[in-house]
C-alpha cells in the first residue's frame, strides 16, 4: 500500500471502530439497522446509498466475528491441563532427580564395594588407604569422603561415625559400620566377609530393575507405534460409521413421527 492508500485505509478502521463500539452488544442487529445508524452519522452525510450499504455490510460482519469469538471448552481444559503441570512440574521434576540420584548412588556404592574387594586382599592394607582409594573414584560421596580423611589423623572412629552422621544411603552406612569394625584391631577381610555376598545381591537386583524397566519402556513404544493406525482407523472408519448410523437413525425416527 501507498502512503496514501494507507491512510484511506486507517480512517475507515477509524469509523469503523466508532460503530463497532457503538453497536457490538447490540441484540438483533442486522442490515437494515446497521444502514440507518450510518445514515444517521455525520461521517456518512455526503455519501451515496451504495457506499452506504457497502460499509454497512463491513461493519456488520466484523461485528459478527467479534461476536463468534468466545472461550471454548476444550480451550479451558487444555489451559487447566498446562496449569496443573506447571503447578505440579517442579515436584515431578525433584522426584525424577531423587530417581536418578538414587541410581547413582547404588552404582557408586558398587564401585566401592568392588574397590574394597580388591584392596582386602591386600596385606598391609588399612582403613585409612580404603578411605583413600574410594574418595578417587567418588562423584555424590565425594564431600562426606573427603571430610573423613581429613579427619581421620583427630581420631578414625569419631572421623567415620562423623561421616556416618552426614551420609542416609543403608548401604554406604553398611560400608562405614565395616569401616569402624576394621579400626578396632578386626581384620579387614573379616570386617568385609559379607560384601560379595552383598555385592551379588546388589547385582541381581539391580538386573531385576533394568528388565522391568526396559519392559515398561517396550510396551510404552508398542503403544506409541500403534498409536498412529489405531487413531486412523477410528478417525476414519469407526467414527464416520456411527455418525451416519445415529444420522440415519434420527431420519427413521423423524419419519416414523411424521407418518404416526
Amino acid at each position: 500500500m501507498t502512503e496514501s492508500e494507507e491512510a484511506k485505509a486507517l480512517i475507515v478502521t477509524e469509523h469503523d471502530n466508532i460503530f463497532i463500539k457503538e453497536h457490538l452488544y447490540e441484540a438483533n442487529l442486522d442490515a437494515a439497522k446497521m444502514e440507518g445508524y450510518l445514515r444517521e452519522s455525520e461521517i456518512y452525510e455526503a455519501e451515496t446509498d451504495d457506499v452506504i450499504k457497502k460499509d454497512s455490510e463491513r461493519i456488520l460482519e466484523k461485528i459478527n466475528d467479534i461476536n463468534k469469538n468466545y472461550l471454548h471448552w476444550y480451550e479451558v481444559l487444555v489451559s487447566c491441563l498446562i496449569a496443573l503441570i506447571g503447578y505440579r512440574g517442579p515436584n515431578l521434576l525433584l522426584i525424577f532427580q531423587l530417581k536418578m540420584r538414587k541410581l547413582e548412588m547404588e552404582n557408586e556404592i558398587m564401585q566401592f564395594q568392588t574397590i574394597i574387594l580388591m584392596l582386602m586382599k591386600i596385606e598391609r592394607v588399612n582403613v585409612e588407604m580404603i578411605l583413600e582409594w574410594i574418595e578417587r573414584y567418588s562423584n555424590i560421596f565425594r564431600d562426606p569422603i573427603s571430610k573423613c580423611v581429613n579427619n581421620y589423623e583427630s581420631g578414625p572412629w569419631e572421623a567415620l561415625e562423623e561421616m556416618k552422621n552426614d551420609v542416609s544411603f543403608p548401604q554406604f552406612i553398611r560400608i562405614i559400620e565395616s569401616l569402624q569394625a576394621a579400626v578396632e584391631q578386626i581384620p579387614i577381610r573379616e570386617a568385609f566377609d559379607e560384601l560379595d555376598t552383598e555385592r551379588a545381591y546388589y547385582q541381581e537386583k539391580r538386573k531385576e530393575s533394568n528388565d522391568i524397566l526396559i519392559s515398561r519402556k517396550s510396551m510404552i513404544g508398542k503403544v506409541l507405534g500403534f498409536a498412529p493406525m489405531v487413531t486412523l482407523f477410528v478417525g476414519y472408519l469407526i467414527l464416520p460409521l456411527c455418525v451416519i448410523g445415529m444420522t440415519s437413525m434420527g431420519s427413521a425416527f423423524s419419519t416414523m413421527s411424521s407418518m404416526a
